[in-house]
């Protein structure tokens, strides 16, 4: 039986990770997002030009949407909220993980992986930007 649901699942994760023709999705807005401190009634102004921002005023710069990009992007045929499926619920990694792993969440999104959660890897990611791995590794930091 367990070698079925191995099977089973080396195949959802094979069909995930998409074996067909890629498509072109379009850019997601710049939001900002409530679950990380900010205000959805900010004005975001695209004609001033941007400022350099630092580490220690993260708060200055609106936040993308990480909840937005997960659901834009292959991670929920993997990934649930609340419920384990091939890989971790959100629930789970925001109890293990806290702020300061974000820069290695961001890193094991973009790259890949395994062992971390068991024997099935996590499917490397290496065309999502950083700062959108960033987001959404916040956001799901949210989720309880």
């Amino acid at each position: 039986m367990k070698k079925v649901i191995a099977l089973f699942s080396i195949i959802a994760l094979a069909y995930a990770c998409g074996s067909g023709p890629t498509e072109v999705k379009k850019p997601i807005s710049v939001n900002v997002n409530p679950q990380i401190g900010g205000d959805q009634n900010e004005a975001v102004s695209s004609a001033s030009p941007a400022a350099p921002s630092s580490a220690a005023t993260p708060a200055a710069a609106p936040a993308k949407d990480g909840k937005a990009l997960i659901s834009s992007s292959d991670c929920l045929a993997c990934h649930n909220e609340h419920n384990k499926l091939v890989g971790p619920s959100y629930a789970d990694v925001a109890k293990k993980y806290k702020e300061a792993d974000i820069p290695h969440l961001v890193k094991k999104i973009i790259d890949g992986g395994a062992g971390a959660w068991g024997e099935i890897p996590m499917s490397p990611h290496p065309t999502l930007a950083q700062d959108d791995a960033e987001a959404m590794v916040k956001y799901i930091l949210t989720i309880k």
